[in-house]
């Protein structure tokens, strides 16, 4: 049972991996509540990304400020002309919990769309990402390996006579029971 929910983990792991190559695809974990309360904090939400040009307000999307290395996702309230070079068009954000617009239009050529969202699981996809769980898993899949590998008498046994028998060394063979 253990091993068939860890193959189906892999499987999920493979399948997003896909994906995220194919499609462009990424997660995103709300880590404010500057969503709430359509998108609390601890929700994961599947995102694909799109060309700035597409989006139209009421869209919610992820970007990312030149200067800045973490993402803001929030709802598109307009989607201007750009005025930086490279982009192909200036959104105004603002969070659903927000009274008012991001301070300064994000200019962008693509933006990573909100497809859809599963509260409360990118709570536990965060907490997988410590040294607790990964020390956890760690040991746990030492230990799966240790036991699937630890030799066995009986089937040690009923190995070496077949081998025996196998190579033709009637000395060594055991008679099977």
């Amino acid at each position: 049972m253990a091993l068939t929910f860890v193959a189906l983990l892999g499987l999920v792991c493979i399948l997003s991996l896909v994906l995220g190559f194919f499609f462009k695809a990424s997660f995103v974990v709300f880590r404010t509540g500057s969503m709430e309360p359509q998108y609390p904090v601890g929700a994961l939400s599947l995102t694909v990304q799109v060309d700035a040009k597409e989006l139209v307000p009421g869209d919610v999307v992820s970007v990312r400020r030149e200067t800045a290395t973490a993402l803001v996702t929030h709802r598109v309230v307009a989607v201007d002309p750009p005025s930086a070079a490279g982009a192909t068009a200036s959104l105004r954000l603002r969070g659903d919990a927000n009274i008012s617009d991001d301070p300064l239009p994000y200019e962008v050529a693509t933006a990573q769309k909100v497809i859809f969202t599963v509260p409360g699981l990118g709570a536990w996809v965060m907490a997988s990402r410590g040294p607790e769980f990964l020390g956890a898993a760690t040991l746990a899949v030492t230990a799966l390996v240790t036991w699937a590998y630890w030799p066995r008498r009986g089937v040690a046994n009923a190995a070496e006579a077949n081998d025996a028998a196998e190579f033709g060394d009637p000395a060594e063979a055991k008679p099977q029971q």
